[in-house]
This record gives C-alpha cells, structure tokens and sequence, in this order.
C-alpha cells in the first residue's frame, strides 16, 4: 500500500501493537487493459458528506484524498470540505488510492466475480479487469505502491468463506496498471490479513493469526511465501515473568503491515508474555514491540513499551515519523527524529477524536476518527504540526 493515510473498513478495527510513548524504551501479467474497456464517470458533487457512509479515507496530499461508502467512491480537492462521486457500484469491498489521480477500487459482481478498476486521472475514466474465484467472495483487499523505479505495482487478496480453521484465499499482482491473468499464489486455508509491496517483486505479509507466523515475505512476485523470524526483545526470559509452565510460551502478534520509506522497513507488534496471576490463572502481561529491518534479512527489535497500542504509524523519512499511541484511556500522538529508537510527545489527542489512522504532509497532518456512537467517519485536520486539530465539515 502507499504511504497513504489508509482507514480499515468499520467493524475490522484492531488496536495495533508496537506503541511507543515517551519514556517507554524498554508475474504473469495480462495485456494492457484496451482503451474500450474504459468507462466515464460521471461526477458530482454530494449533497451530504459522504464521511456519515464513509468506510474508507485515503489522504493522498494537503488538500487531495479519496473515500469510499458501501457503493460510491468519493475524490476532493478542497481539503475535504467538498466531495465528488466518481464511481458507484452496487457492492464495494475494496479500495486503496496511489496518488492524486490514482486508485484501485474492487466491487463484487457476482458471488465468484470481483471487477478490479483503475483510474490514473482521478477518477474521471477507469478501466477494468474480471476476477475469477473458485468459491464465494467474501473479502477483498487490493493495496498498491509506487516508486520511481518499477512504477506502481501491488496486488488484490480476494478470500473465501470461513470454514473450520480460515477461508481461502487467492493472490493476483498489480504491475504498471496490468493485472495477472491468473492467481499467483492460492491457499485452501488463509494466511495473510495484509500485504504490502516494495517492489514489484518483493512482498511482505503478516498473518491472520496468533497461530501462524506473525510476519512472511516473497521474492518472486508472491509466486511463494516464506515466514520470517522475529527475534524476541532480550529481557523476555525463558521462564518469562512468574511463569512455571513450560508449555506457556511468549507469543508475538503484528495488526499492521511493515512500512518501508528510504530502504528502512518498520513494523510495529504486540508481544504477550504469560504469567501466573491469583488462584492460578495464566494471564498475560502486553508489550508494544517496534521492529526495523536495513535489508529485509533480518529485524531488530528497537524499542519497548508496556501496556500501550499504537493506532497508526506514519514515516515521512526512515529517521523521521509519527504514531497515535493508546495507552489505557489517554491517546497521545509523538514523534521521533531517531528512526523509532527515541519518541516525544506532541500533543493529547482531544476526547472527541476516536482516531483510526494518521497522515502528515509537512505541518499539515491528518486523522480518521470513528465515532463511537454511530457507525460513521470523520475527518481531522491540523496545520501546525499536530499541536491543535479541527474536525472538516465536508
């Protein structure tokens, strides 16, 4: 996915693991898609904001972004004060947006079929391409990079039912606006709950359980998937904490896909170490783990902290970033100019902010909040570095 401020869909949210607070340190690809496949939007402007139906937001500059509902596809350029429909369609599951004229959207078009669309002028024309799945469609996720060397390049994770253990799942690549005429990689069984793309053929993917590793990677386009070893920080012991059961172990969990910026790759993870507590009940206690790999061969875990979430994390360069941290019932966003090794505080996050994600441009800086109320978005704007936020009336 790009470097995008990206909202999962409501209902799927997860408290992402790796927070960090201060004073915490413990291809086959088929031919271009013709030009008659391309079909015209026809856009206008919504008379409600489509943030009250919005089940995605991607802020893809100061003033550009993307938003998708349960059937339209949304664009502005005005800061969100002002929306355009650009697509609709009866059923969307997907989308994720490049740039300011580029986004993937995937609707269902029948149980087994998803239409993958494709607009590289922001909307106004997209062109489409038919997916196939042996069984029932039941989600999809397309995500999409870009880099000045290969262009953009990504994939669509289509999955299947849930059966016993997971569904099934089935992988196609995205390369220079081609789609692979056939699925790359396919599992009776699901294992990825995100993937993210360096290169058009490097790829990283963390799993949809505590079962299975928590992080895997491909070098051939996703063609295969090996796990990758995650080093547990060194102060968990091997009887971690009061623990005399042999048969607990620590455990490692990560909600959100690495993030690679300037050949640095991040991921953030929740590490749970058991314990013995009162009347002999195990328990656990939660560790926010933030990992950095130079190469991708091997990670480091390079800061610590217990018992707090991180919501979001955002990388402008591989030393400098910003995270939405959770802890207890304060949130907090900070900031580090140490590549994750050091963070400061910047501000409180007002009660009124639930967020889900955030995005900084220079001093603009942008958050997703979902209300706890209803099951709606709002869009959150701050132009002095994260100092003060103000909701955008769309």
């Amino acid at each position: 996915m790009t470097q995008n401020l990206f909202v999962v869909p409501l209902g799927a949210l997860v408290i992402l693991g790796g927070a960090v607070l201060s004073g915490c340190g413990i291809q086959d690809a088929s031919p271009p898609i013709p030009a008659q496949d391309h079909r015209a939007s026809k856009a206008a402007v919504t008379g409600a904001s489509p943030l009250e139906k919005a089940k995605t937001i991607v802020m893809v500059s100061r003033a550009t972004g993307w938003a998708s509902s349960s059937n339209q596809i949304f664009r502005t350029t005005t800061s969100g004060k002002k929306w355009v429909i650009v697509l609709k369609s009866p059923t969307i599951l997907t989308m994720d947006a490049v740039n300011a004229k580029t986004a993937w959207v995937g609707t269902k078009e029948g149980a087994r079929d998803v239409i993958l669309s494709y607009t590289d002028d922001g909307g106004v024309h997209w062109a489409t391409h038919q997916l196939n799945a042996p069984w029932p469609v039941v989600q999809a996720q397309v995500n999409v990079t870009t880099n000045s060397a290969d262009g953009s390049f990504g994939s669509v994770l289509l999955s299947g039912p849930v059966g016993m253990q997971t569904g099934p799942q089935a992988l196609w690549t995205i390369s220079q606006g081609h789609v692979s005429s056939a699925p790359v990689y396919t599992t009776a069984h699901g294992a990825f709950a995100a993937v993210a793309w360096i290169s058009s053929t490097r790829a990283w993917a963390i799993s949809d359980g505590a079962s299975s590793p928590a992080l895997m990677d491909s070098t051939n386009g996703g063609a295969s998937w090996s796990p990758v070893a995650l080093p547990l920080p060194n102060w968990v012991p091997p009887k971690a904490m009061n623990n005399p059961r042999p048969q607990l172990h620590a455990s490692l969990e990560a909600f959100q896909s690495p993030t690679f910026v300037d050949g640095v790759g991040y991921l953030s993870t929740t590490v749970n170490v058991p314990y013995i507590g009162a009347q002999n009940i195990v328990k656990y206690h939660h560790y926010a783990v933030l990992y950095k790999t130079t190469r991708g061969a091997s990670w480091t875990p390079i800061w610590t902290c217990a018992n707090a979430s991180v919501v979001s994390l955002d990388w402008i360069t591989s030393q400098n970033g910003w995270d939405i941290v959770a802890k207890g019932h304060q949130v907090q966003l900070d900031h580090t100019a140490t590549g994750g090794h050091t963070w400061q505080d910047v501000s409180a996050v007002p009660s009124t902010i639930h967020p889900l994600s955030v995005k900084f441009f220079g001093q603009t800086g942008w958050i997703v909040s979902q209300s706890t109320q209803a099951n709606t978005l709002s869009l959150w704007q701050s132009h002095n570095n994260g100092k003060q936020w103000q909701v955008v009336h769309g």
